[in-house]
């Protein structure tokens, strides 16, 4: 990836923007956004409603079992969004290699199921909750395998985004209605992840018949889905180390504090994550994009992630500021006068927004493009370590506080680490220029 020619002037910056935000890339990312709010505005309805109605404690065995079906949910995706979107972008005009993507991908995704059930029957002997409410574990695990095993990589990758996102929304969208009419009482918390669980594995079995309706069905071969496996491995390592400080914080909360501990830091983590969440669409959006113009357009290159990196912090910045004025007032209406706790987590957490811009700009949009995977994967690998050593000593002592500023630690680490790399290598912040790399 190359810089290309020396910045233009501001004014000419100015307009190339405009025209980037013209073309597919604002098409696409806007109606991700439109079908992303409506799946983000309809989960954030059922809050209020399951933290009133579960309460603290019910409501953290929830978050907590969620947490690990999230976190588990990427072992089984094992990075694809990214690696074999990447392969499809690349090679979308080759239907025969689509054809053994597809049976790789998936082929590898059944290895990694079978080869978790060994760790989910450790699960459910070593840890108490899950012992005494078996059903929680049984559909975090029934929602780990649908969400991993979705083949929302190949329409990603063939910048057909809108499928995904309204197969994935409608089933938000139809589990959030069956918590309000299936879900009462504390001992119901169970139903709220069989409602996610059954949602999504009608997503999943959707955008696998359309994905076969287009390639032709080829059984996976043994061969090819470990060869697929060990392909993706360091990426398949960047996705579930980072999810030990995204998806995971939750579950490690649970191993280390109480249920009630773990309802305080999940309601502000969900609402800090309902924001952050809004970078995801112009993320998906940019990804492929990024990948087709790196090995031949160094200046749209370049015109992309400036564009990117202008949208994703702005976003970044206006959600925490947001978050760390409004956090007794979001506290208050989203969760109730029981979770006060909340607050304080919730301003910690406030710094992720931007934090998490810098890192999705700087890591996924032009290291991974870029071909430095390594530092980024080590980074991440580092970062997800030291969230884990972090939260064992600060959990004990500050609970929910503690676990927050590990996450926050951690993710500092992440966006200032990828900065350097990005600055090491002859990038440029001002004026925007990217490293000339061979």
């Amino acid at each position: 990836m190359s810089s290309g020619p020396d910045p233009a002037p501001d004014h000419a910056q100015v307009g190339r923007i405009q025209r980037v935000l013209a073309s597919r890339l604002a098409g696409d990312a806007g109606t991700l956004y439109v079908v992303h709010v409506v799946g983000m505005l309809v989960p954030l309805l059922t809050i209020p409603y399951l933290a009133r109605v579960l309460r603290p404690t019910a409501w953290g065995t929830v978050v907590f079992a969620q947490s690990l079906g999230a976190w588990l949910a990427l072992v089984v995706e094992y990075g694809f969004d990214l690696s074999a979107t990447r392969a499809v972008a690349r090679h979308r005009d080759s239907r025969s290699h689509l054809v053994g993507l597809a049976a790789g991908v998936q082929g590898g995704k059944l290895i990694l199921l079978l080869g978790l059930l060994p760790a989910v029957l450790a699960m459910f002997w070593l840890i108490p909750i899950f012992r005494q409410q078996p059903a929680l574990l049984v559909w975090a695990c029934v929602f780990a395998m649908v969400r991993g095993y979705s083949p929302a990589w190949y329409f990603l990758g063939m910048e057909r985004v809108r499928a995904p996102a309204i197969a994935e929304t409608g089933a938000k969208v139809v589990a959030a209605l069956g918590i309000f009419v299936l879900v009462h009482h504390p001992g119901h918390a169970w139903r709220v992840l069989a409602l996610q669980a059954v949602a999504m594995t009608v997503a999943m079995c959707f955008l696998t018949m359309l994905m076969y309706r287009e390639l032709p069905f080829r059984a996976p071969r043994l061969a090819q889905s470990i060869r697929t496996l060990r392909e993706s491995f360091e990426i398949f390592v960047f996705r579930s180390s980072s999810g030990l400080f995204l998806q995971a914080n939750a579950f490690i909360l649970g191993l280390l504090a109480t249920p009630q501990v773990v309802g305080f830091f999940g309601g502000a983590e969900k609402i800090i994550r309902a924001a952050i969440n809004l970078l995801h669409p112009l993320s998906q959006a940019l990804f492929p994009r990024v990948i087709r113009s790196a090995a031949t357009d160094p200046e749209e290159t370049r015109r992309l992630l400036l564009t990117g990196l202008v949208l994703f912090v702005s976003l970044g910045m206006i959600m925490g500021v947001t978050a760390l004025g409004a956090a007794p007032i979001l506290v208050r209406v989203l969760l109730g006068p029981e979770y006060g706790e909340a607050v304080p987590v919730l301003r910690v957490l406030s710094v992720l927004p931007p934090l998490i811009a810098i890192g999705t700009l700087f890591g996924i949009q032009w290291a991974l493009p870029a071909g430095l995977e390594r530092p980024f994967y080590r980074l991440v690998v580092a970062a997800g370590i030291l969230n884990i050593l972090l939260a064992a000593l600060l959990v004990p002592r500050y609970g929910a506080l503690g676990m927050a500023v590990s996450i926050a630690i951690a993710e500092v680490l992440v966006a200032g680490g990828l900065i350097l790399v990005f600055l090491s290598k002859g990038g440029r912040l001002w004026p925007f220029a990217l490293p000339v790399l061979k």
